[in-house]
């Protein structure tokens, strides 16, 4: 029976530790090296640098997709990638080719007409012609008759040559007419042609198969709430990005940055990439476009944000377009970092290069600092006990100072006011104690 009773003390020990070690000072070394000021960029996307885009083809008319290639896997050369509705245009395909036949049709029927129109006008002319020559001998004959018959023969002459003359001109002018009448046809049949092998071309266009082998990722539209990627059953227009076939061997992040924070950013500064679903690796890139214009952040009225765009360095298999991911963008770092050629991919520099170019500045928690009577000031561990000192401070991030004068590398200093209730260690001040997140 003992060693249940033994078992069982030890766990309340191990539970309920004394009331010495609750009430022991919570302290933390005061740390030496590079000091990074940073900007946490979420709700990041990851896309390929190049990419072969696949778009809907112009048409006449919005376009149904009635088939996509799965997204996410790889497509030969010749697979289908997408099929848009037929129906339509077969309907209109039909239309054209009765229209052209149409056309044709009445350019035969005005070539028939016009051809039965010529020969009654030369038939009209022959007519013509024939009274002339008859009226020339009744003028011929008359030539030794009375003056009266002679003149009323040569009138007649007259007469039927202007009648004469009309046909021909008739016959002329309708040479013109027709040929204007034919070309008016032979337009129309063009014009209806063209209306056909555009639609030919269109039906060719709604059926797209792969030209070169890649990894399928679907485009998005705008659905009402957002742009979404596209699904089967979607009514888009010509010009749409459907498809892209990525690059994978360089990516980037798109991203965004609230329009506070947008002038904090540059060209050109260093950032680590990290992936939502794989917290594991983490990859670095650069900033290399900001964008010159705000837009109204998806969701969220009135809330106005720049998208920036980070190219990664490595090149890795899991680093696949639509993942979504988180980037900190360094802002400044102390010492600074020397400068590296914009055309060269560089790790960032050790800490003992930086050492070798500038001290390296001394940093605390910001839990670690308050404000007293004026004062700022932290709680240095001196042989066992709390000591106050007043110390000068530098630039922060989101988590520590840097400590310009006051402290030095092996110092370690109190997370909370030792001069409050032992009861009280949350970091509320006592009067004129202030803890260091409401430092200005």
């Amino acid at each position: 029976m003992a060693v249940p009773i033994l078992l069982v003390a030890a766990l309340f020990w191990f539970a309920f530790p004394s009331d010495k070690e609750t009430s022991e000072t919570v302290t933390y070394p005061v740390e030496q090296g590079e000091f990074i000021i940073s900007l946490n960029l979420k709700g990041g996307e990851l896309e390929a640098v190049k990419a072969e885009n696949i778009v809907a083809p112009r048409v006449r008319g919005e376009l149904k997709v009635t088939h996509l290639f799965p997204e996410g896997e790889q497509v030969d050369i010749g697979d289908l990638l997408v099929q848009f509705e037929p129906t339509e245009f077969q309907k209109r395909l039909a239309d054209d080719e009765q229209q052209l036949e149409q056309a044709r049709a009445e350019l035969e029927k005005t070539q028939a007409t016009q051809k039965a129109d010529i020969a009654g006008l030369k038939a009209a002319i022959e007519n013509e012609e024939a009274n002339l020559r008859l009226a020339e001998l009744q003028v011929e004959r008359m030539a030794f008759e009375a003056t009266v018959e002679k003149e009323r023969a040569q009138i007649e002459a007259r007469k039927a040559q202007l009648n004469y003359q009309q046909a021909v001109e008739r016959l002329a002018a309708q040479r013109v007419v027709n040929a204007a009448e034919i070309k008016k046809r032979e337009l129309n049949i063009e014009r209806q042609q063209r209306d056909l092998d555009r639609t030919n071309k269109e039906i060719e266009a709604i059926t797209i198969n792969a030209e070169k082998p890649g990894l399928v990722v679907y485009g998005k539209v705008w659905k009402g709430s957002g742009p979404e990627k596209i699904r089967v059953g979607d009514n888009i227009w010509g010009g749409v990005n459907i498809i892209s076939l990525p690059d994978l061997s360089k990516m980037q992040v798109k991203t965004y940055v609230n329009e506070v924070d947008v002038d904090k950013l540059s060209v050109g500064q260093y950032a680590t990439v990290r992936l939502d679903a794989l917290p594991g690796p983490s990859f670095t890139g650069v900033v290399t476009n900001i964008a010159t214009l705000g837009r109204e952040k998806e969701g969220e009225k009135n809330v106005k944000v720049f998208d920036i765009t980070i190219e990664i360095d490595q090149q890795d298999e899991r680093l696949r377009p639509g993942m979504t991911a988180t980037s900190e963008v360094i802002i400044e770092t102390i010492p600074p970092r020397p400068t590296i050629k914009t055309d060269s991919i560089q790790p960032p520099p050790s800490q003992e290069v930086l050492a070798q170019s500038a001290p390296l500045p001394l940093y605390v928690p910001l839990d670690a600092v308050f404000e007293k009577e004026g004062r700022t000031v932290v709680y240095r561990l001196v042989d066992g006990q709390t000591e106050e000192t007043e110390v000068d401070l530098g630039k922060r991030n989101d988590n520590y100072v840097v400590v310009e004068d006051g402290l030095a590398p092996d110092d370690r200093v109190t997370l909370h006011d030792p001069t409050l209730l032992g009861d009280d260690i949350s970091g509320t001040a006592k009067s004129g104690t202030q803890p260091a997140g409401d430092l200005q």
